[in-house]
């Protein structure tokens, strides 16, 4: 069985690597031939989202997309199905998926309120966002395969063959971290934000937060330790962190997130201190492998109570150790996902 995946990015990006390619080993292992092929390049993706190379454009990234979609139309037939991950231009243009369709089977995955013009960003992207154009591709799909229980609600108004497989990580791939009282937090440069309505809590408690990401720290308005994001260093950062935060704001498109740095701090053995927002709440059991925090108190709480305690944090993150290995696991993933193509061939 051959399938072509068309990912968002190269395995630069988060959302793409941890839908598809860190899936493509274990689903050839099953008998599945997988052919990769990113709209944004590796350069491309660095200029854009990593401030890294020469600065390019939102015009140069629907360009060189809509070249990269095109030349794969030309030999959509070399293939027995065809996997899109989170759509060519979603929420803006479904006419690619539409041609494919037609021609072959499709798998849809998203790991994101797509259908929701994003929060900040390009006002002419909000201006043009069309929720239609999402729905159309989940309407010719010949089946969903949504990240998490909201998004696959949403789905499976138009399509009637939905499979949640959540986010999922190698825990294999991650070293265990040092028992230490170093708060951190790992992101992008679109979700620093996030960060911002806890300043009264690292305050109270005299902190400065470790932070991975790209973009700019000093939008943040108070003092973080920075380190920047780098695939290369991602794993060696993450163990340096003793204690990982996961703020999120309640609105609906936060609610479609997937929690995935959630579980790259479990898998490290680091114990978790998270909104209880979307998947969040279904991942974290409170006082059990992590603490949830609705407002700044009860952050300031937790916090307080992992910083001074070590023998809670090592039994938290054990706990949540435990949670990746019975739940998470990209093997788990991949099976989902094998199930899922076989069923439309």
């Amino acid at each position: 069985m051959k399938v072509l995946f068309l990912t968002q990015t190269s395995a630069l990006g988060p959302s793409s690597r941890y839908r598809v390619y860190q899936l493509l080993p274990w689903l050839q292992k099953l008998g599945i031939a997988c052919e990769v092929s990113p709209a944004i390049d590796d350069a491309l993706y660095r200029s854009l989202y990593l401030d890294l190379g020469e600065p390019a454009s939102r015009r140069a990234a629907f360009s060189a997309t809509w070249r990269r979609r095109r030349a794969d139309l030309q030999h959509v037939e070399d293939f027995d199905a065809v996997f899109v991950q989170k759509g060519v231009f979603p929420g803006l243009y479904s006419g690619f998926e539409r041609k494919i369709a037609a021609r072959k089977p499709v798998v849809f995955d998203f790991d994101d309120a797509i259908w929701l013009p994003r929060v900040g960003g390009s006002r002419v992207l909000r201006a043009l966002h069309r929720e239609s154009a999402v729905q159309d591709i989940l309407r010719r799909a010949t089946a969903v395969i949504a990240g998490n229980n909201f998004l696959a609600d949403y789905a499976t108004r138009f399509n009637r063959k939905v499979t949640v497989v959540p986010s999922s990580i190698d825990p294999a791939a991650y070293r265990p971290a040092a028992n230490s009282n170093v708060v951190g937090w790992i992101g992008s440069r679109t979700t620093l934000p996030y960060l911002k309505p806890l300043r009264p809590v690292f305050e109270t408690l005299g902190i400065k937060p470790r932070v991975i990401a790209s973009g700019d720290p000093t939008r943040l308005g108070f003092e973080v330790e920075f380190r920047p994001w780098r695939l290369e260093t991602e794993m060696e950062e993450l163990s340096q962190i003793g204690i990982g935060i996961a703020p999120l704001p309640d609105t609906p498109w936060e609610r479609g997130k997937c929690g995935v740095k959630i579980l790259q701090y479990m898998a490290c053995g680091i114990p978790v201190v998270a909104s209880p927002v979307g998947v969040n709440a279904h991942i974290v059991v409170d006082g059990v492998n992590g603490f949830l925090a609705k407002n700044n108190e009860e952050w300031t709480t937790a916090l307080r109570a992992l910083i001074a305690d070590p023998n809670l944090r090592q039994r938290l993150g054990a706990a949540g150790c435990a949670t990746v290995e019975q739940s998470f696991t990209v093997q788990r993933a991949a099976t989902a996902v094998n199930s899922v193509l076989r069923s439309v061939v």
